[in-house]
């Protein structure tokens, strides 16, 4: 009997260190790159004026496809989903879980009113418990998926970072929820109205819940990805190219 104490204390502490292997695993930025390229590709809704429209869109997807740049997003999220997503988003319609595989939901902003509006990120992450994230969340299987939230553009620092009506504890909901599971929150272009903010600290806030990255396309029109903050340092990438 002697032998089993150690032998149990070995199992306990290698189950630990996997929980553990597990909880800092990155995305792989190859695969966010792929994501994102296909999401403006085949969701991106337009203004009337045909300009690229802010929406948001979270997806949950098998592991795999997190970390092994040879996964296709199509295989999960197909053109013809994207496409009736697209087809909503375009006519002010959100999608919550509205696809087959009812992996998907998505918004553009909503006029609340002719002076406010929710943005579109608040709209998936809110009411918490009730929200369309936590609909989605309920569909995952915790040992085996992957849950990127991606917004077009940066959260705007005056409403979604710094406000009474802030997304942050909507961001907390979803880790709470998945904690030591792969997660992201990924945007492309940075708010133009935030231009002149402190966007490190304001990113440090979102990284502090949940990783942060960017990905956009370079001069030669290729997808690219960046971790957002590297030893509590907000790189370049994620910032604005002040000239």
């Amino acid at each position: 009997m002697a032998s089993v104490v150690p032998l149990r204390g070995l199992v306990i502490f290698l189950c630990l260190l996997h929980l553990c292997v597990q909880g800092i695993q990155d995305v792989n930025t190859v695969c966010l790159a792929k994501m994102t390229q296909y999401f403006y590709d085949k969701v991106q809704p337009k203004t009337k004026e045909g300009a690229d429209a802010q929406y948001a869109l979270s997806i949950y997807l098998p592991p795999a496809y997190c970390v092994d740049s040879k996964t296709e997003i199509k295989n999960k999220f197909d053109n013809d989903d994207a496409a009736q997503v697209k087809a909503l988003l375009n006519k002010g319609a959100k999608c919550v879980l509205c696809t087959e595989p009812k992996n998907v939901i998505a918004s553009r902003p909503v006029l609340i009113d002719k002076k406010n509006t929710e943005h579109s990120e608040h709209v998936l992450l809110y009411p918490v418990g009730k929200s369309p994230m936590d609909k989605l969340l309920a569909k995952t299987r915790e040992k085996d998926s992957c849950v990127v939230f991606y917004s077009y553009n940066s959260p705007c620092v005056k409403t979604c970072l710094q406000s009474a009506d802030n997304i942050l504890e909507g961001l907390r909901n979803w880790i709470n929820k998945r904690k030591g599971k792969m997660n992201a929150f990924v945007f492309q272009e940075i708010w133009q109205k935030d231009i002149d903010e402190d966007l490190e600290t304001e990113f440090k806030k979102i990284d502090a819940i949940v990783p942060l990255y960017r990905c956009m396309r370079n001069s030669q029109q290729e997808m690219k990805c960046r971790k957002c903050v590297d030893n509590n340092v907000v790189v370049s990438f994620c910032l604005p190219n002040r000239k």
